[in-house]
């Protein structure tokens, strides 16, 4: 018997749109101001007008002192930089300027309140990169700029499939970057073409915010989709305006496009011939933002390397690929683990998708027969059927993929772009040694869970009440999450930790919305801290994914706790973009991860209704002691459609499953 996890859970999905961030960009927001001396330091933008009111009202005068300002009268000492009209500032041109408000007090006039005013040029939204200018748009209510599609390389369309990202051709007129370009192909079942996106995909989306500030940390982030569908086209302007970084989002080949190994197709350069073409997009990329990103206000110097799920796992591949070296100084990796394969086990895997393949065009009538002609078959000819190969039908190839491993494009151990020996590599040091960030969300399996389904190879489940199936089901998730979220985190800081000279390490697991008392009953128990739920914190997207599992999940009662930890895990990445450790004033402190029991190694990201509440936890999860606590709460049979259905063949599942 199956039973489908989302049709008892009763899911639906809830359309939402993005909430309106509260921060406001570094200009707009910090009055420095001494009560002592009254004096108030703001910066302003050439042509921006703001009322004295307001400057007051976000310094840190006294509540008596604010109330005082509408009664002054307000003198500018430099007319040609502010002008002052109704109590309104007004940026003539970039200079200093001293704005005196007085207090008429006993027929005199007294010195009440002095602003040092800022002005600074507006920043530009064409930029010139090597190949040429961009222009891009302000977004966010003018709090960020970006600059969408700036490409990196040539279209991989054409003689340039599975070639090395090629140079690009300058270009004379200025570029329009200011519309989100199409995706990196992916197979679609619903698009007649049978695939949307563009093999032209080599572009990225840059990001900051609109101050005229440069030299700025830089984030290079890769996005998930197991490396065969997903985009760059994630909004980062909020983020990059409140943190006051540069957020640059790359899209890159995926699917078949992008990771492929087949000795037929070994006919290029060393590093074509590995088939890790994703890497060599990311590669690529990165030498971009050391070649461009300053043209956008970014340090060059400071890069973060940042990744979701196959994202993370991309940038976890930079770590050990000798190619990288120096192209990154950190890194950041959201829900990713250490996997690779070898070229061997990479032919075998498209092998099998391509005999699939020629069974569905017809020319073979079961898959043993096409598997026969492929491995028999001259590379000359495998090479020509390839390169034959429609736009739909690469796609197709990878059509499918979840969390089973068979089913997952990633990067082969080919000897050039990564070593033969993979992550084994950092026990001995031969990786590119910094520190590193990394998390989890606590409840990582659950939208994996939610199609998935509930076997028993000892016995039929369908004895099972309703409300027992429902219990099982939420072990499923809890317990798969745990393993899941073990891979992610306690596996690799471990191996990180193995090398004796290894960067500071600092782990977290995200666990918004575990508890009832901050989302529901439902949502806590069958969603909670989803994959990819700290991305959207730190996105300031709340509504993207919660609403789809509850529509409670999202709510005016917990709306403030939220903005607290968005802000919180924001100051935290913030400060280990600048300085490679994410402690800072007014955090909580952040201890760096180690293997020790009972030592306080892992900071819980959490909020309540009202306020932030994270906090360092000893807390280290052990796979024996997850699968002990499995059979201690259930039976032979509910032990079996678990760990032989649920969680068969997922990543994080060891290669030899402890029996009942």
């Amino acid at each position: 018997m199956k039973t489908k996890i989302g049709t008892i859970c009763g899911m639906g999905a809830v359309a939402c749109a993005m909430l309106t961030s509260l921060f406001q960009p570094a200009y707009l927001g910090n009055p420095d101001v001494s009560e002592a001396a009254s004096t108030i330091s703001y910066r302003m933008m050439k042509g921006d007008k703001v009322k004295i009111k307001t400057i007051v009202s976000k310094s840190k005068l006294s509540a008596a002192k604010k109330k005082k300002v509408s009664l002054l009268t307000w003198k500018s000492k430099n007319k040609k930089i502010v002008k002052i009209s109704k109590k309104k500032l007004t940026a003539l041109k970039a200079g200093k300027a001293k704005i005196v408000g007085y207090w008429k007090k006993k027929k005199k006039r007294k010195k009440y309140i002095t602003l040092r005013i800022t002005v600074v040029a507006k920043p530009k939204l064409t930029r010139a990169t090597q190949k040429g200018k961009v222009k891009g748009r302000t977004v966010v209510s003018k709090t960020a700029m970006a600059w969408y599609g700036i490409p990196y390389a040539a279209t991989t369309a054409g003689a340039n499939r599975w070639r090395a990202p090629q140079p690009l051709t300058a270009w004379q007129e200025t570029r329009d970057a200011t519309v989100m370009r199409q995706n990196a192909v992916t197979y679609s079942s619903s698009d007649a073409r049978g695939y949307t996106g563009t093999e032209d995909c080599l572009y990225v989306n840059v990001y900051r915010p609109y101050t005229p500030d440069t030299k700025l940390p830089v984030l290079v982030f890769l996005h998930g989709g197991g490396n065969a569908s997903g985009t760059a086209n994630l909004e980062f302007g909020n983020m990059a305006a409140a943190m006051g970084v540069v957020i640059v989002s790359v899209s890159h080949r995926v699917g078949a496009f992008g990771y492929i190994s087949h000795p037929a197709l070994k006919n290029g350069t060393a590093e074509e011939n590995s088939g890790n073409f994703t890497l060599l997009d990311i590669r690529r990329a990165l030498c971009w933002v050391r070649e461009d990103i300053a043209a956008f206000g970014g340090n060059p110097h400071n890069v973060t390397l940042s990744g979701f799920s196959a994202g993370a796992r991309n940038a976890l591949m930079c770590l050990i690929s000798p190619s990288m070296k120096g192209l990154f100084h950190r890194a950041f990796i959201l829900s990713g683990g250490f996997t690779t394969s070898t070229p061997k086990e990479g032919q075998e895997q498209v092998e099998n998708r391509l005999a699939a393949l020629l069974v569905r065009r017809g020319t073979y009538k079961d898959k043993g027969e096409a598997l026969a002609y492929l491995q028999s078959a001259k590379a000359a000819e495998i090479n020509k059927f390839l390169r034959g190969l429609t736009t739909a039908e690469v796609a197709w190839i990878y059509k499918d993929f979840d969390l089973k491993m068979e089913e997952f494009p990633q990067g082969y151990t080919d000897g050039v772009i990564l070593p033969k020996e993979g992550f084994d590599v950092i026990r001995k040091g031969n990786y590119n040694r910094m520190p590193i960030l990394l998390g989890s969300d606590m409840t990582e399996f659950s939208s994996f869970a939610m199609s998935g389904s509930l076997t028993s190879g000892t016995a039929d489940l369908s004895a099972l009440s309703s409300a027992r199936l429902l219990e099982l089901m939420e072990k499923g998730v809890r317990y798969g999450s745990m393993l899941q979220s073990h891979f992610y985190v306690e596996n690799t800081a471990a191996e990180l930790y193995a090398d004796f000279a290894h960067g500071d390490i600092f782990a977290f697991r995200n666990r918004w919305g575990t508890s009832d008392s901050v989302s529901d009953g439902f949502y806590s128990k069958f969603a909670g801290a989803y994959h990819g739920q700290s991305r959207d914190f730190l996105l300031g997207d709340y509504k993207h994914r919660m609403k789809e599992y509850s529509p409670a999940a999202v709510s005016a009662k917990n709306k403030a706790g939220r903005l607290a930890l968005t802000d919180q895990m924001r100051r935290y990445l913030k400060n280990f973009m600048v300085k490679g450790n994410p402690n800072g004033k007014s955090l909580p402190v952040w201890n760096a991860w180690n293997p020790f029991w009972g030592a306080n190694k892992i900071m819980h990201l959490n909020a309540g209704l009202k306020k932030a509440t994270s906090a360092m936890s000893t807390e280290m999860y052990d796979s024996n002691s997850i699968f002990a606590s499995v059979r201690s709460q259930t039976s032979k049979e509910e032990y079996s459609a678990l760990t032989t259905s649920l969680w068969e063949g997922c990543f994080f599942m060891p290669s030899v499953v402890p029996t009942y």
